[in-house]
C-alpha cells in the first residue's frame, strides 16, 4: 500500500474524486439550494446544549471541568438574547496564526459585502496584520484590532492566558467608546473562552461563536461542529448563524502589487547573479515540530530535484525556521550544485516580501504552515505535506493548483527506511509533475 494518499488536486477529476466524494456526503455544499443546504446543515440561530457540544481537550478532566462550567453556566446565567434589528457596529475575532487568517478570508469579504454601511472591526495578531495591506479598498474601510493573545501564543506559554483576557476587554470597552457604542454583533471564530467572556463583559449586544474551550452558555448563537468541514466553509458558516447570508463559498485569494512583485524579484537578485530559469520555493518550517516532514527528506528531496530537473530551489522560512532550514542543508550530504540552491531564510524581512519572493516561483512546497497558505492563496501550485494531529479536509490549504499529500498507514513489513523511501518518492513524483 502507497504510504502516502492525495487529498486532493487539479491533476484529474478521477485523481481527487473520492476524496470529494466522501466531502459532499458530510458538507453541506454552498452551491445547492437553500432548502436543500437546511436539509444537509446544522440548524441556524440556536444554542446548543452542554450535551450536545464537542470539547477540544485532549485530556479527559479538562474536558469534564469545561463541560461542569458550562452546566452551571446554562443552569444559573443563561440569558436570552435577540438579535439587534439594526447592525451597525460589528467585530470580528480572529486572533490566531496566519494560516486561520487565511481562511478567513472570504468570511471577512462576505462580511464587508453583506453589511456595506456598517463600521467593521478585525480582531487579529499583529503577525497577520500586512496580509491586508492592499485590501483598503475591496474591504471598504475595516479597522483592524491589533491584539497578540497570550493564549495563542506557540510555543504556549501561558495555559490561560487571565490577564490578558483581561487586556482584551479593556482594549474592547476603550474601542467601544471611540465608535460610539458597544457592538451590536461580534463573531469569534477561534473558539476560545477568553475571547467569550471578554466580549461579554465589553457589552457586546449579540454573540456568536462556538463553545469548544468553554463558556459556550455565554453565547447567544452557538455554531454546531460538523466533521470534514473546511474552515473556509465553517467561517462562512458563522456568519449565516449570526443572521447573515447565504454566501458563497470562495477560495481565499491575496494579490501584491507590482511594486511588492519586483521587490520579491530584487531580493533573489541580491543572493544571486543568475536569475533566469524556474524556482522552487521550499519551506520546511511550521508552527509545530509535529506538522514538519522530516528535514532529512527534504534535503534528499531537493538534491534529487536540483540533480535531475531543471529547476533551481529557494529555501524559505523565518528566524524560527533557521534550525530546520540547517538541518535540511546538513541532509544534502555534499550534493549541493553551486548556484541551485539558494538559502533565503531570515534574509526576506517583511511577509509582504516573502510573499513576492514565493510569487517568483513556479512551484512551493511545504508542510501545514501559514506560508503554505498564502501561497495556495497567491495562486500559485503548491504541494502541501500534510502531518501531525490537524485533519488535512479541514485545514489544508485551498487554492486553485493544490495538492496535499498526507500519510496513510503503511503495508505490513515496511521497514523505517522502506516508509521514507515511499514518501520521498510519493513527493518527488508530484514534484516532476508540476516541474
Amino acid at each position: 500500500m502507497n504510504r502516502w494518499e492525495k487529498v486532493g488536486m487539479r491533476e484529474s477529476p478521477d485523481d481527487a474524486a473520492s476524496f470529494f466524494d466522501e466531502a459532499r456526503l458530510r458538507v453541506p455544499p454552498k452551491s445547492a439550494t437553500p432548502s436543500l443546504r437546511e436539509a444537509l446543515g446544522p440548524e441556524r440561530g440556536r444554542k446548543l446544549s452542554v450535551f450536545e457540544r464537542s470539547y477540544h481537550y485532549k485530556r479527559f478532566p479538562a474536558r469534564w471541568a469545561f463541560r461542569a462550567v458550562d452546566l452551571l453556566g446554562e443552569t444559573f446565567f443563561r440569558k436570552t438574547r435577540e438579535r439587534p434589528q439594526a447592525i451597525r457596529r460589528v467585530l470580528l475575532m480572529r486572533p490566531d496564526h496566519i494560516g486561520d487568517v487565511v481562511c478567513t478570508l472570504p468570511a471577512i469579504h462576505a462580511l464587508r459585502a453583506s453589511l456595506p454601511e456598517a463600521q467593521i472591526d478585525l480582531l487579529i495578531r499583529s503577525s497577520a496584520r500586512s496580509l491586508f495591506w492592499n485590501m483598503d479598498e475591496e474591504l471598504g474601510g475595516v479597522d483592524f484590532l491589533v491584539f497578540n493573545a497570550s493564549w495563542r501564543d506557540r510555543p504556549k506559554r501561558k495555559k490561560f492566558g487571565f490577564l490578558s483576557m483581561n487586556r482584551l476587554r479593556r482594549l474592547l470597552r476603550l474601542r467601544a467608546e471611540e465608535i460610539g457604542g458597544s457592538y451590536d454583533l461580534a463573531v469569534d471564530l477561534a473558539g476560545d473562552f477568553q475571547s467569550i467572556v471578554a466580549a461579554r463583559l465589553a457589552g457586546v449586544r449579540y454573540l456568536v461563536g462556538r463553545g469548544i474551550r468553554g463558556f459556550g452558555f455565554g453565547l447567544d448563537v452557538e455554531a454546531e461542529e460538523f466533521p470534514k468541514r473546511h474552515q473556509v466553509e465553517f467561517n462562512l458558516d458563522m456568519l449565516e448563524h449570526a443572521g447573515l447570508g447565504p454566501f458563497e463559498t470562495k477560495n481565499p485569494a491575496l494579490t501584491l502589487s507590482e511594486e511588492e512583485l519586483a521587490e520579491g524579484r530584487a531580493c533573489i537578485a541580491s543572493l544571486t547573479e543568475d536569475t533566469s530559469g524556474s524556482f522552487i520555493g521550499i519551506h520546511p518550517g511550521a508552527g509545530g515540530r509535529e506538522r514538519i516532514w522530516s528535514p532529512k527528506l527534504y534535503g534528499e528531496l531537493i538534491s534529487r530535484v536540483v540533480s535531475t530537473l531543471p529547476a533551481r530551489v529557494l529555501l524559505l522560512g523565518g528566524p524560527d525556521d533557521r534550525q530546520v532550514v540547517d538541518e535540511t542543508l546538513k541532509s544534502m550530504k555534499g550534493v549541493r550544485v553551486r548556484g541551485t540552491i539558494i538559502d533565503m531564510c531570515e534574509k526576506v524581512q517583511h511577509l509582504r516580501s516573502l510573499m513576492g519572493v514565493m510569487k517568483a516561483c513556479r512551484l512551493f512546497i511545504g508542510n501545514d504552515s501559514g506560508p503554505t497558505h498564502i501561497a495556495a492563496a497567491l495562486g500559485l501550485p503548491v504541494i502541501c505535506i500534510f502531518q501531525g494531529p490537524a485533519e488535512p479536509s479541514v485545514w489544508g490549504p485551498r487554492g486553485p493548483n493544490v495538492l496535499v499529500l498526507r500519510k496513510s498507514p503503511s503495508s505490513i513489513g515496511d521497514t523505517h527506511k522502506d516508509k521514507e523511501n515511499q514518501e520521498l518518492e510519493r513527493v518527488y513524483e508530484a514534484v516532476k509533475r508540476c516541474v
